[in-house]
């Protein structure tokens, strides 16, 4: 398929392979990702709360008095990533604490 020249110099015909080689792998990891890109899905994402809902409900619970000393005082107990998280997403209920970040 490819011609090399026989005046080239010594050690040309290694040179073209290892060129040749290396431009195959790069089509391969190009046309790789271009598949990836193409084929793959459309990202999702959830309904995003309400915006400020949090600081809204803590300044309700701050209204509140002794009741908000005390719950942020289990916040503080067990982490507070994973409820303000949860509240965000909207999945604590109203029944157990009010949540604007509900629909």
């Amino acid at each position: 398929m490819f011609h090399v020249r026989e005046d080239a110099g010594p050690g040309t015909s290694k040179r073209f392979r290892t060129g040749l080689r290396t431009a195959a792998a790069v089509g391969a990891a190009a046309a790789a990702l271009l598949a990836t890109v193409v084929l793959a899905p459309p990202a999702t994402a959830a309904q995003p709360n309400h915006q400020a809902c949090l600081g809204h409900d803590i300044r309700t619970y701050a209204g509140m008095g002794a009741g908000f000393g005390a719950f942020v005082s289990g916040l503080a107990d067990g982490g507070a990533g994973a409820e303000i998280q949860a509240h965000l997403a909207g999945l604590i209920p109203d029944q157990v604490v009010p949540n604007s970040c509900n629909d």
